[in-house]
């Protein structure tokens, strides 16, 4: 967990990122996506990252009172405002039942979305799956136990919860009329999230996934994050978002899944 504290307020959205590195590092020399975890208070922030490579390596190694270079907020944001233009926007039908899935450090991307559901009381279900006991626990999965939300747990070997993929309530939950309006969000794994998109579909649910992508920028110059959408017409540069300006959210059936794009540590 990385907590920074600013000399301003920040107002940040759910769902939303940041591009982070270590003040006066040259090695990476280009910033981290992390998103944003909790808005702790209005100077204070939180990011939830596993080390995977040398930035969050980098971030990793930063002391207490060390200074991080921060650009902030970036991206779009869930749309759970309860307005008609917000879901109208994201191409959703309005509703007040969610599914939000959470695949293991994708958590990092929902829990505020989660705290703007409760605090609404929006009808909301909590999908958590982990690897196993111990992953799910360094994901934050107290932080949404203490939501208080409906909440399935699944592990990849059993050792919390039920075993197997989180995909496999999600199936149930929308094999059932209470849900049968829901809208389904998402973020995890790009396999997950293709599954998770592919039952939505099935179900006639509306899906958002927050996607993952390396990046150079932030701010759509660099190019690096693009990600393949489905067009109706000839593939082009229409055939192209990029997920840090026109995302990280994005309708799940305006995504190409057969393209994936590698992931960025």
């Amino acid at each position: 967990m990385l907590v920074l504290s600013f000399e301003r307020h920040i107002e940040v959205r759910a769902g939303q990122f940041a591009m982070l590195r270590a003040a006066g590092s040259f090695e990476p020399l280009l910033r981290r996506a992390l998103a944003v975890y909790r808005q702790m208070d209005p100077s204070r922030l939180s990011f939830l990252y596993q080390v995977l490579g040398r930035g969050t390596e980098s971030l990793a190694r930063c002391a207490s009172g060390s200074k991080i270079e921060a650009l902030l907020p970036l991206g779009n944001s869930w749309p759970v405002d309860n307005s008609t233009s917000a879901a109208s926007r994201a191409g959703i039908a309005q509703t007040d039942r969610a599914i939000v899935v959470v695949g293991g450090i994708g958590s990092a991307s929902l829990l505020m979305l989660c705290e703007q559901l409760a605090r609404q009381q929006c009808e909301a279900h909590v999908l958590f799956g982990a690897r196993n006991v111990a992953t799910a626990g360094g994901c934050g999965l107290e932080d949404f136990r203490a939501l208080r939300l409906p909440l399935e747990i699944t592990t990849d070997d059993g050792s919390l919860g039920e075993q197997g993929f989180v995909t496999k309530p999600l199936e149930r939950l929308l094999s059932t009329p209470d849900f049968s309006q829901a809208v389904v969000y998402a973020c995890g794994p790009w396999v997950m999230m293709n599954r998770v998109a592919d039952i939505a579909a099935r179900s006639s649910v509306s899906c958002l996934v927050s996607l993952e992508a390396p990046m150079g920028c932030g701010f759509g110059v660099c190019v690096g994050c693009v990600v393949a959408v489905r067009t109706s017409g000839p593939a082009g540069y229409e055939s192209y978002k990029r997920v840090c300006i026109d995302g990280p959210i994005f309708s799940a059936e305006n995504i190409d899944w057969n393209v994936n794009p590698n992931s960025c540590s």
